[in-house]
């Protein structure tokens, strides 16, 4: 590691970790060996993280151990992969029985409730639009909360594999703060479990504390695969506390890049965590410009197509703010390592360049990562993350 440079001392470094599964982990575990390298990594006063990129921020941020190990540690835990302790924690675990028995109880009343719910759509297609009709399929709701799913055994997991006994509150890195972004379905916003604070702006602020394990497994509950973590718990907005059920998903849902927090001049009374930087390093494991060879005909592909436009569209508006930003002087510049950055718009890329094609349709999913893929994603993270210093920001 390069020795400090007094210029980033002043400067107040905000780190967002893109979601995108153990392709993600791996990029960014790239981008963080350059940023380590300069001498930034220990100046970031701000990790915002989303999905697979809060597996390795929180891993970071939690533990105090030099980045030679933390790399190493991360990198064992990409190749081991974390699906199969999802699935032996959800059929092989104390969590088990209760996921058996929320699907008896909670499952089997809320499909019920579905199809009446179902039903009465249809008579109200048919012309019954009375008021009481409608009353009732506004009571007609899930009345118990999903108590256990494969969501909370992806939690018990990495309390015992990753984060045993920490809260968010134990960060261990000096200065810095940790947000974990998530959403939360009932109200369609943003969801932050934090270091200094968590909830979201509908709700107000958490009275208490948050594992670790259940912030990081939640921020990467994908919808189509992990059902949301369903609770009530207490909040506390504008001096008045109260018990709220809310319905928590995956973080990429609302912001798959986990920037949102880190723009200047937000609102404290409307949004949780708030956070002055001037500088952001916006590390992005999105696969790029589509080259148009995809037809989505079928349902399910016309699905994942409008997702992933959705997101794609997200992303573009994000760089844009980040321009807009800087152009402004509202911040004194960005960092945008971007996976599926397309090769030929680089500022004099290095020789031994790892080319987007051997690393952009990489799987978003926890499977085992073997070590050559780890490698070839992980180098083209540093070499993006080196390359757009050593052009745009030389003086860090």
């Amino acid at each position: 590691m390069d020795k400090p440079n007094p210029q980033t001392e002043t400067m107040k470094f905000g780190l967002a970790l893109s979601g995108g599964g153990s392709r993600a982990a791996a990029f960014h575990l790239g981008c963080m060996r350059a940023l380590n390298d300069r001498g930034i990594l220990d100046d970031v006063r701000v990790i915002s993280t989303v999905s697979g990129g809060s597996v390795i921020g929180a891993m970071w941020a939690y533990s105090d151990e030099d980045f030679g190990e933390f790399d190493k540690r991360m990198q064992k835990v990409l190749r081991k992969g974390l699906k199969r302790g999802i699935l032996r924690y959800t059929f092989l675990s104390s969590v088990t029985p209760k996921i058996v028995a929320t699907i008896v109880t909670s499952g089997a009343l809320a499909a019920v409730i579905s199809l009446l719910r179902s039903l009465l759509s249809v008579l109200r297609i048919v012309g019954l639009r009375s008021s009481q009709l409608q009353t009732v399929m506004s009571a007609l709701q899930a009345p118990f909360p999903r108590f256990a799913s494969r969501t909370t055994a992806f939690s018990k997991f990495l309390e015992k594999e990753l984060f045993e006994g920490m809260m968010l509150g134990d960060v261990k890195r000096k200065g810095l703060s940790v947000v974990i972004n998530a959403t939360e379905l009932r109200t369609q916003s943003a969801y932050r479990y934090g270091s200094k604070e968590s909830g979201c702006w509908r709700f107000g602020k958490l009275v208490d504390d948050t594992p670790v394990a259940k912030a990081v497994a939640v921020s990467a509950a994908f919808p189509a695969l992990l059902p949301a973590l369903d609770e009530s718990r207490r909040y506390i907005k504008r001096g008045e506390t109260a018990a709220h059920r809310t319905i928590v998903s995956d973080g990429g849902v609302y912001d798959n890049l986990g920037t949102s927090c880190l723009v200047p001049k937000r609102d404290s009374e409307i949004s949780t965590n708030v956070n002055e930087v001037d500088f952001i390093i916006a590390c992005v494991a999105g696969q790029g410009v589509p080259d148009g060879a995809d037809l989505p005909y079928f349902w399910p592909s016309r699905m994942v197509a409008t997702v992933n436009t959705i997101h794609r569209r997200t992303h573009s508006m994000t760089f844009d703010l980040l321009h807009r930003l800087k152009a402004s002087g509202e911040i004194k510049g960005f960092l945008l390592p971007y996976l599926g950055q397309n090769d030929s718009a680089l500022p004099c890329p290095p020789a031994d360049l790892v080319p987007r094609d051997a690393t952009f349709d990489y799987p978003t999913d926890f499977d085992p990562m073997s070590q050559e893929t780890l490698d070839l994603i992980a180098k083209r993270g540093e070499q993006l993350t080196r390359n757009l210093i050593e052009t745009y920001h030389s003086e860090l």
